[in-house]
């Protein structure tokens, strides 16, 4: 006799749902983004923004901030509280659908839960902006272990969010063939 799993199943959005994440994420990605680091370049400046880097250290965090400027740190943070919010937020959105509806195909109840791991990115993005504005609101104090934390929070979001994006197009590729084995049978 089978054990009765544990893990509740989550209901998988609509289409219309998924429809709408991936429009959002598309106009992030086509519009919003470009113009958020065509204005983040001709106003901060500097050497480049370090939540873009997949491993960065402290020391290189500290002279990103230096050469931002004190303007260009205050705007920095300005853009973490503001633009930064929503990004995750859409990429999230966007993954988590996307695997929840595409998880609905799959009868093993354990991948049903996958859609935690785009949430777990969308959190170590904002524990890497918290990091981040605390090191440019206190700089130049130098926090070089804070620095080293921000690096792992942001290694850990380009990680799960790569893992994230791969788990959707393992899912999808695998509906698909059980879509096409349900064709046949």
């Amino acid at each position: 006799m089978r054990k009765k799993s544990n893990v509740k199943s989550v209901k998988a959005p609509s289409l219309t749902i998924v429809a709408v994440t991936t429009i959002v994420f598309a106009l992030f990605i086509a519009v919003i983004l470009p113009r958020v680091s065509a204005y983040t370049s001709a106003n901060i400046g500097g050497l480049g923004s370090p939540d873009t880097d997949f491993l960065y250290s402290g020391r290189r965090l500290y002279t990103i901030a230096d050469s931002y400027g004190a303007g260009g740190r205050r705007l920095y943070v300005i853009l973490r509280w503001t633009f930064d919010l929503l990004w995750p937020m859409a990429y999230a959105l966007f993954l988590v659908s996307w695997t929840r509806w595409l998880a609905a195909w799959y009868k093993k109840p354990w991948v049903k839960q996958l859609f935690w791991i785009p949430v777990a990115a969308m959190l170590f993005d904002y524990l890497e902006n918290i990091l981040v504005t605390i090191v440019m609101l206190m700089f130049p104090k130098p926090l070089y272990a804070l620095g080293k934390m921000v690096s792992v929070a942001g290694l850990a979001k380009w990680s799960t969010l790569s893992v994230a994006f791969v788990v959707v197009l393992v899912l999808g590729m695998g509906a698909i063939i059980i879509k096409l084995q349900r064709r046949k049978g």
